[in-house]
């Protein structure tokens, strides 16, 4: 193979190459450019409500994790007014995280009302578990 024949076929290789190398950029930047996401598993823009949806939640289930702490500590102490109240806030506890769960599931159907009223109701039940448990034996 002679020279001029090799520097012909390197410049149709690098031809070659540059050219799958701006339609791979350009198929990965038009679906941004036009607002949807890439194959590659770019999450879309959130919006507020969706955002305000999973503070709410996290904010729940922090709430859920304080409350279960706190009936814990009451229960492993040995502190807890009467095991009425201990088997009273298990169901709470217990309501608390089937809500959570349904609250989950309405922010990934987009039902914002529904998550609203859900972490609502688990905030109450939660603050309930707390109290609750704070009440020492008479």
């Amino acid at each position: 193979m002679s020279i001029n024949q090799r520097k012909t076929r390197v410049g149709i290789d690098m031809r070659v190459a540059s050219s799958y190398l701006i339609s791979i950029l350009f198929l990965t930047f038009l679906p941004l450019m036009l607002g949807g996401t890439p194959v590659y598993g770019v999450p879309t823009v959130m919006t507020e409500e969706k955002e305000g949806a999973r503070d709410l939640i996290y904010q729940s289930a922090q709430a859920t994790d304080q409350a279960w702490e706190e009936f814990h500590a009451a229960a492993i102490g040995g502190t807890l007014a009467s095991p009425a109240i201990q088997s009273s806030i298990e169901r709470q506890l217990h309501e608390a995280r089937a809500l959570l769960m349904e609250a989950r599931k309405a922010e990934r159907d987009n039902r914002f009302d529904s998550v609203k009223a859900l972490t609502q109701k688990i905030q109450q039940i939660t603050q309930n578990i707390v109290q609750a448990s704070r009440e020492k034996k008479p």
